[in-house]
């Protein structure tokens, strides 16, 4: 455990309170360590609101997923929130851990070795013992008596 002195503790610990490091997920002891490191997330933007958060994920469903065109053909006007009434971001969240819960139970009917999923082979090896023909002369001549 390091020890700070008395000036160094009171300095920066007034600079994390006023740089509002804390709303980061940051303590005053990790802070300490690298102040450097961490005087650089009292730079960035906050974390977004949950509304915004919801805006943001609209907006990018309508540039990202070509569902945009889908969605102003069936309303005329090109109000956001006329068209998010009809629209909601959880729907697709719900349809995508759907598909994932699919996927997951076709990998689950698989055979498992230790937890790991596997396909068992179709094919078996080839068998080269005498009675299957094989192009071992020497072997056919000795059995013949040659």
């Amino acid at each position: 455990m390091r020890t700070y002195s008395d000036e160094h503790l009171e300095y920066y610990a007034d600079r994390f309170i006023r740089l509002w490091i804390a709303r980061h997920g940051v303590n005053l002891a990790q802070y300490l360590i690298n102040p450097a490191q961490f005087e650089r997330l009292a730079l960035e933007p906050e974390p977004l609101l949950p509304v915004q958060e919801a805006a943001v994920l609209r907006i990018w469903q309508r540039w990202d997923t070509g569902l945009a065109a889908i969605s102003e053909q069936n309303s005329d006007s090109d109000d956001i929130e006329a068209q998010a009434g009809s629209w909601d971001w959880r729907d697709l969240i719900e349809q995508w851990r759907d598909e994932v819960a699919q996927s997951e139970r076709e990998v689950c009917q698989l055979s498992q070795r230790n937890g790991a999923a596997f396909e068992p082979m179709r094919h078996h090896r080839h068998n080269r013992g005498m009675n299957r023909g094989t192009s071992n002369f020497v072997r056919k001549q000795a059995r013949k008596g040659a």
